[in-house]
C-alpha cells in the first residue's frame, strides 16, 4: 500500500510537512485497517449533485466571459495581424468550475512563440491586468492573468493547435455517461482547493486531473467509459511538422453500455480509496488514449534518475528525472503532462490523496473533504456585479469616495508627471554623453589617421618632386610621338626620301619620347595620388573641427550609462504609478457609473407624477391671478397673460368648477365612436 518512494529509508523529518505521509511512513496510519462502509459515503451523492447543480454557467458569467474573449480577440488580432485567438479548454468541454480560467490560443505564423508571449504580458500589465505570469518553461508556454474587474483567471497560448482536439475528446467524454461530468468536476474541484492543481507550483495541472479521473472510469474491473479513440489512422492532422492521429468514435460506432451501476459519490470514494492503496505510479503510467493503466514497460516510460526519493534526500535536486508519475497526453503520446511536478509537488499530491480517503473513511461531508487550504492561491467566484458593494451605500457616501479618489488621482497625476519629466530629462542627458563618446571615438580615430597619412603625403611628394626634374607635359609628349611616328611611316608628299641619318635621329627621338611617354605617366600617377590623400587629410581635419564645435562639454555630469540607469530607475517607478492611476480611474470611472444610473431610476421613478405635479402648479397659478382680480390687486402683464388664457376677465366671476363648454376648442384625432341608429328607409314593411 505503500509507494514507491515511501518504501525507501530517509530521514522523516524531511516529511513533515506532509502529515498524512508522515503518519502512513512511521506507522501511524494503517491504510489496510480503513474500510468504506455503505454509512460512510451514502451522504456523498446527494453532496456532490448539490456541489455541481452550483457549478452550472450563469447568464451573467457567460457574458462575461464572452466580453473578455471579444476584448483580446480585438487587441491582439489588432497587434498581431493575420492572428486569430480561439477558445479551449473545460468550459468548452463543459467540465468547467465557474470560477475556472478563460482557455485562449493565438494562432499566428510569425515571430517565435516565448517572444510573442513577451509582447502580450506586456501589453496586458499596460492594460491593468492581474497577477501577469509569463511561463516559458512549459512544453506549451503560456502567459496567465486575471481580469482586473471580474477576477476572471485567463491562459493564452500560441499556436496550441491539438488543444482544440483534446477539448472535444474531453467534451464526449463528459457526455458519454451522465456521472462523468459531476464526477471529474468534483476531482478538478478538490485538487484546487487543496493546492494541487497548478504546474506552475509544480503540481498536476487541471487537464491532467481530468485524464487521471477519466482514466481511472476506464480502468475499473465493470468500468464506467470505453476508449474513444480509434488509432486507425484514419484521421490525422499534421502540427508543426507533426502528424497525429484524432480518430474518435462516435456513441452510435460504440454502441457501449456500463455494466457499473455505483452512484457519482460511490465512484468518488472509490477513487480516492485506489489512489490511496492502489498507487497507480508504482509501476503504471495514465493513458486515456490506451483505455487503462499502462505498465512502464509497455510504455517504455521507467523512471529515470534522480527519482522522487533521492530529491527529498537531497535539497540541491531541483528537477526530477523523467517519467516519475507519468500521465500520457491523449493524442501526444511523446508528452507526459507528469514533467512538470516536483518533489514537494509530488508529497502534496500524495498527502492530499491520504487526507480525504481518511475524511471519507470518517463519512465527512464533501465541504470538508474539498475546503480551500490555501485561500491566497485559490481563484476566488467571478465578480458579475460591478455594483454589489454600492448598492446598500448611501448615495452621499459614495460621492465623498468619489472625491477622494478624485484628489487621490491628481496626487498621482502629480507624481506620473515629475517622474516623467525626470526621466524625459535623463534620456537627454544620456543621448548627450553617448554622442559625445561616439564623437570622441570618431575624433580619436581620425587623429590617429593623420600622422600615417602625413608620412604618405611627404613621401609621394617626394616621388614626384624628384621625377619632375625631367617632367616634360605628357600631352605634349604623345603629340611628338604621333607626329614622329607619321614622318616614319608616311610616304613624303613630295618624294623626297629621308636620308640615312635623319632617319635614325628620328628613330633615336621616337624611341627616347616613349621613355619620356613611361616617366610623365609615373609622374601624373604620383601626382594624382599626392592630391588625393592631399584632399582626404584636409577632410579630416576639417570633420575634426566639426567634432571639436559639436561636442558638449559635459563629461563633468558622468557617464552616459548613469544616465540610462537612471532612466530604468524612474521607468520601474513609473510602472506602478500608471498601474495605480489606471485603478484609480476604472474605480472613478465605475462610482460615476453607479451614480448617473441612479439619477436616472429616481428620473424615471418621479416621471409619473410629473405631468400631474405642472397642471396642478398651472390650475394654481390661475387662482391666484384671479385672486388678484376680485380683490383689486395690482398683476402684471405676466398675470394678465396667465388669465386671457383661461377665459378672459369674464372667467373671474363664473363659479369655481363650471365653465364656458361652448367655447371649448374639441380635442384633436379624436376618435371616439359612439353607436347610433341608422335611418330606416322606405319599404312596405316600414310603413
Amino acid at each position: 500500500m505503500l509507494t514507491d518512494f515511501e518504501r525507501v529509508n530517509f530521514d522523516i523529518a524531511k516529511i513533515e510537512s506532509w502529515p498524512y505521509v508522515t503518519a502512513l511512513k512511521t506507522g501511524g496510519s494503517d491504510l489496510s485497517k480503513i474500510i468504506l462502509t455503505p454509512e460512510n459515503t451514502k451522504h456523498l451523492e446527494a453532496e456532490i449533485l448539490k456541489f455541481v447543480a452550483t457549478q452550472k454557467t450563469s447568464e451573467n458569467l457567460l457574458k462575461r466571459r464572452n466580453g473578455i474573449t471579444k476584448h483580446l480577440t480585438k487587441v491582439l488580432t489588432n497587434k498581431f495581424r493575420g492572428s486569430k485567438l480561439s477558445t479551449f479548454g473545460s468550459f468548452e468541454s463543459g467540465l468547467n468550475l465557474i470560477n475556472g480560467d478563460i482557455d485562449l490560443c493565438l494562432q499566428f505564423n510569425g515571430e517565435k512563440p516565448k517572444k510573442v508571449l513577451k509582447k502580450i504580458a506586456r501589453m496586458l500589465n499596460e492594460d491593468g491586468m492581474d497577477n501577469v505570469k509569463l511561463i516559458t518553461t512549459a512544453k506549451v508556454p503560456i502567459v496567465k492573468f486575471i481580469d482586473s474587474q471580474s477576477k476572471i483567471p485567463v491562459d493564452i497560448s500560441i499556436n496550441n493547435s491539438l488543444a482544440v482536439y483534446n477539448t472535444e475528446l474531453l467534451r464526449r467524454y463528459s457526455t458519454f455517461d451522465p456521472r462523468v461530468k459531476p464526477f471529474i468536476i468534483s476531482i478538478k474541484h478538490w485538487a484546487r482547493n487543496r493546492g494541487i492543481s497548478d504546474a506552475a507550483m509544480g503540481t498536476f495541472s487541471s487537464y491532467a486531473w481530468t485524464l487521471i479521473a477519466i482514466n481511472y472510469l476506464q480502468s475499473l474491473d465493470q468500468e464506467v467509459l470505453p476508449n474513444l479513440l480509434k488509432k486507425d489512422g484514419s484521421d490525422t492532422v499534421t502540427i508543426d511538422g507533426t502528424k497525429y492521429d484524432i480518430g474518435m468514435h462516435s456513441d452510435k460506432e460504440l454502441n457501449y453500455d456500463s455494466k457499473n451501476q455505483r452512484n457519482t459519490g460511490e465512484l468518488l470514494s472509490h477513487f480516492f480509496e485506489t489512489m490511496a492503496k492502489d498507487w497507480p505510479w508504482n509501476n503504471g503510467v495514465i493513458s486515456v488514449g490506451s483505455g487503462k493503466i499502462l505498465t512502464r514497460k509497455e510504455k517504455n516510460w521507467v523512471a529515470i534518475k534522480p527519482y522522487i526519493s533521492d530529491a527529498i534526500q537531497d535539497s540541491e535536486i531541483k528537477r526530477l528525472g523523467k517519467f516519475s508519475l507519468p500521465v500520457e497526453d491523449p493524442f501526444d503520446n511523446k508528452h507526459d503532462l507528469g514533467r512538470v511536478l516536483d518533489v514537494e509537488g509530488i508529497f502534496e499530491i500524495r498527502d492530499e490523496v491520504l487526507r480525504a480517503y481518511q475524511l471519507i473513511s470518517e463519512s465527512a461531508n464533501w465541504d470538508i473533504i474539498s475546503e480551500i487550504k490555501y485561500p491566497e492561491i485559490t481563484p476566488n467566484e467571478p465578480q458579475l456585479d460591478l455594483f454589489d458593494d454600492l448598492r446598500n451605500q448611501d448615495d452621499d457616501k459614495t460621492k465623498r469616495d468619489l472625491e477622494s479618489l478624485y484628489a487621490q488621482l491628481k496626487e498621482i497625476e502629480k507624481s506620473v508627471s515629475v517622474r516623467e519629466s525626470e526621466r524625459n530629462e535623463a534620456i537627454k542627458m544620456s543621448k548627450a554623453l553617448r554622442r559625445n563618446s561616439e564623437l570622441a571615438k570618431e575624433q580619436t580615430g581620425l587623429s590617429s589617421e593623420l600622422r600615417p597619412r602625413r608620412s604618405k603625403i611627404d613621401e609621394l611628394q617626394s616621388k614626384r618632386d624628384s621625377s619632375n626634374n625631367h617632367y616634360i607635359p605628357v600631352h605634349f609628349i604623345e603629340e611628338e610621338i604621333s607626329r614622329v611616328y607619321s614622318l616614319l611611316t608616311t610616304e613624303s608628299l613630295n618624294r623626297v626620301e629621308m636620308n640615312l641619318e635623319k632617319e635614325k635621329q628620328m628613330f633615336s627621338w621616337f624611341f627616347e619620347l616613349q621613355s619620356m611617354y613611361e616617366h610623365s605617366k609615373l609622374t601624373r600617377k604620383y601626382h594624382r595620388e599626392f592630391l588625393k590623400i592631399l584632399e582626404q587629410q584636409q577632410q579630416s581635419i576639417e570633420h575634426i573641427k566639426d567634432i571639436r564645435q559639436e561636442m558638449i562639454e559635459i563629461q563633468s555630469f558622468g557617464k552616459f550609462t548613469d544616465f540610462d540607469d537612471l532612466a530604468m530607475k524612474l521607468l520601474k517607478e513609473l510602472n506602478p504609478l500608471k498601474r495605480e492611476r489606471r485603478n484609480l480611474r476604472r474605480e472613478i470611472g465605475r462610482l460615476e457609473a453607479w451614480l448617473r444610473k441612479q439619477t436616472h431610476f429616481n428620473n424615471n421613478k418621479n416621471s409619473r407624477n410629473k405631468g400631474k405635479r405642472r397642471k396642478f402648479v398651472n390650475n394654481r397659478k390661475v387662482d391666484d391671478v384671479k385672486s388678484k382680480v376680485v380683490s383689486g390687486d395690482s398683476f402684471s402683464l405676466q398675470d394678465l397673460e396667465v388669465l386671457l388664457k383661461n377665459g378672459g376677465l369674464s372667467s373671474v366671476n363664473q363659479p369655481k368648477g363650471k365653465s364656458d363648454k361652448s367655447k371649448r376648442k374639441p380635442k384633436k384625432n379624436n376618435h371616439t365612436v359612439t353607436p347610433q341608429r341608422g335611418k330606416r328607409g322606405k319599404s312596405s314593411k316600414n310603413q
